[in-house]
């Protein structure tokens, strides 16, 4: 009979949340991967379907380069993401490298937005609607960037007083 005065493991902790959420990480990381390679293909069945509001032989490419550009945002954010979670499940989450991952997180969803919304007006209207998400986002995570800078700047201050 287990002792019932052992305390007990929560079925959710904080640990798992993150553990999942870098697994999650990775499995988007790999699907970036995975459509980047299926670009040429999934763009000509978008062009085939009669998806694209222009047409041309100019569109092909320019829309294979936006999605080469955007994936290489995405993978970006992917990976500082992954390293900053690493960090926040070693116990480091108010330090000055988490700030910098942050800062370059919303940097990606804001260049995604600049990217996406007038490309969505032009060729290709999903687009516009993923960059007014990626702008939500980068406003999002600049606002979580700016919250874990103070907790460094009075985390530095009361290491400093102690």
């Amino acid at each position: 009979m287990p002792n019932s005065s052992a305390p007990r493991r929560p079925l959710w902790d904080e640990h798992r949340s993150i553990v999942l959420t870098r697994l999650v990480t990775v499995g988007v990381f790999a699907v970036c991967v995975a459509v980047a390679l299926g670009g040429p293909a999934i763009v000509d069945w978008l062009i085939a379907r009669g998806r694209v509001a222009v047409s041309g032989p100019a569109v092909r490419w320019v829309m294979l380069g936006l999605g080469y550009l955007l994936a290489a945002l995405a993978l970006w954010m992917l990976f500082n993401l992954f390293r900053l979670l690493g960090r926040v499940e070693k116990g480091a989450v108010f330090v000055a490298e988490n700030v910098r991952a942050l800062r370059r997180i919303a940097l990606c969803c804001a260049l995604a937005a600049v990217i996406c919304i007038p490309a969505g007006a032009v060729l290709y209207f999903p687009f516009a609607c993923m960059g007014i998400a990626a702008g939500f986002m980068a406003l999002i995570v600049q606002v979580l960037k700016n919250t874990f800078a103070q907790a460094v700047r009075m985390k530095d201050e009361l290491d400093l007083t102690v």
